[in-house]
């Protein structure tokens, strides 16, 4: 028994020795720093995977993943080509886009990588992006994920665990994920040591150099996201602690480096792409835009910064004088059919494949529902406009309010953009007419634009009378 426990503990002190002198990394003779490989774990490559399929499927219930084709085929290209650099086990690295304007990326163990489109957006040229989905591969590629749930699991298991380990027994998934955290174990997995952190730098520098880019713009990017003045701390720097000085260090290893002489800086696929997000290229503004008839819409499609709204306000009656508003005197009144209406600004709506979008603005109107009591149909109409746009999800229940003078409830829904691909949300307000129709109004603004957003639409919402 002595033994056995003895062997245990000489287990543990050399897998931990074998981490420290693998953080600090090594020359060989010729002076040439070697590759990382992975330290301390108590999973198999094969576990890897296993545990990363299981919590991108979670995190894929979490977030908003971008659809748009074009961008997702992109950056699965670009993080390929990086990825076929990568040492140690050949995972089968996939990546996908979330559509918010936050800068991250993040890496699941066994090659599931996420990268935000604020942070494809806020890259200078492709050499920056390929700098921060290099160091994304290189976290998988040393396992630093399962790294992490081994001594979190280590340390609540006890010394105990490394008997059976030493005896060859293998380790039980679902007993170490229970034990780390259960459905939370992704907390455990995405939050690395500086140590994890110098390690991804040198090994997603050797990555981005042997594809061809200059591993200079990895250490560009980071120090961007370093001197953001005046603005809350991106996420990536929550989740990505700095080592030190980044830039540095990557100059350090140049020397070392097969860096090209005429490296790959930018593309015109990554200028396209990055257009595409930030919609400069996309959608061309209306200068004129006609007014939307009864099912005539305007044929231009929006562009996604219109004007802000004015401080001054025209007054608005429906049709049929079912309700009345103010509106931005910048903003056009666009007749749907009787009472339903689309209250938007210059540039802000237009025609696309799907039909009718707008960006920015307001849908109101009132339609006919099964539901008998005001909560059902609430309920109903927030379930048909999920099923009509299934990129979308509640971001919060409905809460009870006064609307129009009205018992009333506010649902807050948001997804991807049809239009910009990044995350828009929605505020869906519905109260009952006295002749029984649901009466809606929908405000929507982009993520990044909806506080600016919130007094006006406030305004709009405290100006309504319904006369039905």
């Amino acid at each position: 028994m002595y033994k056995q426990r003895w062997a245990a503990i000489l287990l543990l002190f050399s897998m931990l020795a074998f981490q420290i002198s693998c953080s600090r990394g090594s020359k060989n003779a010729g002076g040439v720093r070697e590759r990382f490989k992975p330290g301390f774990n108590l999973f198999k490559p094969e576990q890897d995977i296993e545990l990363g399929r299981q919590s991108a499927q979670e995190i894929a219930r979490q977030v908003p993943l971008l659809k748009d084709e074009a961008t997702v085929s992109y950056i699965q290209q670009l993080g390929g080509k990086l990825a076929s650099r990568a040492g140690g086990y050949k995972f089968p690295y996939q990546f996908a886009v979330v559509a918010t304007k936050e800068i991250n990326a993040f890496a699941l163990p066994g090659g599931f990588i996420f990268i935000n489109a604020g942070t494809i957006t806020s890259a200078k040229n492709e050499g920056e992006l390929a700098g921060v989905i290099s160091h994304e591969i290189a976290h998988v590629a040393l396992r630093h994920g399962t790294s992490q749930a081994s001594k979190a699991y280590l340390a609540k298991a006890g010394l105990s665990i490394l008997s059976g380990i030493a005896g060859g027994r293998d380790t039980d998934l679902g007993q170490v994920v229970e034990s780390i955290g259960g459905a939370g174990a992704n907390a455990v997995f995405l939050k690395f040591s500086r140590t994890a952190e110098t390690q991804s730098d040198i090994e997603g520098a050797r990555m981005m150099a042997e594809s061809g880019y200059d591993p200079r713009d990895m250490a560009s990017f980071f120090k961007t996201l370093e001197q953001m003045s005046g603005q809350r701390v991106p996420e990536f720097l929550s989740d990505h602690p700095n080592p030190g000085n980044r830039a540095a260090l990557i100059n350090e290893i140049l020397p070392s480096l097969p860096v090209s002489q005429n490296p790959v800086r930018n593309t015109e696929q990554f200028t396209q792409i990055k257009e595409r997000l930030t919609g400069r290229a996309a959608f061309a503004s209306s200068k004129e835009p006609a007014r939307l008839g009864p099912r005539d819409p305007n044929s231009n499609k929006p562009s996604t910064r219109p004007e802000p709204p004015a401080a001054a306000y025209a007054p608005f009656e429906a049709r049929d004088r079912s309700f009345t508003l103010e509106y931005p005197e910048n903003w056009d009144a666009l007749i749907g059919d009787d009472s339903n209406m689309i209250f938007a600004p210059k540039g802000a709506y237009g025609q696309a494949e799907q039909g009718v979008v707008v960006t920015h603005g307001i849908f109101i109107g009132a339609v006919a529902v099964e539901a008998g009591d005001l909560q059902s149909a609430n309920a109903q109409f927030v379930r048909q406009q999920i099923e009509a746009n299934p990129d979308f999800r509640v971001l919060k229940q409905p809460q009870s309010i006064n609307f129009g003078g009205r018992q009333g409830f506010a649902t807050v829904v948001a997804g991807s953009s049809t239009i910009t691909g990044v995350v828009e949300i929605d505020v869906i307000y519905t109260t009952v007419t006295s002749d029984g129709r649901l009466f809606y109004l929908v405000t929507i603004a982009p993520e990044d634009e909806f506080d600016s957003y919130g007094a006006t639409f406030e305004r709009i919402i405290s100006s309504i009378r319904l006369s039905r």
